[in-house]
């Protein structure tokens, strides 16, 4: 017989594959373990029942869908048209600022040669060209799609 102390232990392997045994997820070894322990855990057993009995209620239960036209009419109403809008607009008028403020810092600043501060000028003026290149390719791409109002 075992004692209190072990039967609390091999009752708390057991809870933690109760789960993956009514899901049908654990090995054979594992389902024989559990199916074991079941035979002779009346506490274990209950555990058992008041799962299934949460599982076939979650299952009976349904969840409400939205329709796909509301879903649709809040996602390109014209209030999340102008929230988008000002969003974007607020972010691109933050970062002409801060790149403003970032290049006349590093134009000014007495510690970096001239030949530096070229250097670095074409790299990040070419970063920069390539960024702005592409925004500007998907904004037309966007703009042109056929396929923009199709839906699946």
């Amino acid at each position: 017989m075992m004692n209190t102390n072990s039967t609390e232990k091999a009752c708390h392997q057991i809870n933690e594959m109760i789960s993956g045994y009514l899901d049908n997820e654990l090995t054979q070894q594992q389902r024989q373990l559990v199916s074991l322990h079941l035979e002779s855990c009346e506490t274990c057993q209950q555990t058992v029942k008041d799962l299934e009995q949460i599982k076939q209620a979650i299952k009976g239960s349904e969840m409400p869908e939205m329709e796909i036209d509301r879903i649709d009419a809040i996602m390109s109403g014209s209030a999340s048209s102008a929230l988008q809008t000002f969003a974007w607009s607020m972010f691109i008028i933050g970062l002409g600022i801060l790149l403003a403020f970032v290049v006349l810092e590093f134009m000014f600043a007495s510690s970096t040669s001239t030949s530096e501060k070229i250097v670095s000028s074409l790299i990040w003026g070419g970063l920069i060209g390539v960024f702005l290149s592409v925004v500007r390719q998907q904004w037309t791409a966007r703009k042109t799609d056929k396929y923009k109002g199709v839906k699946l």
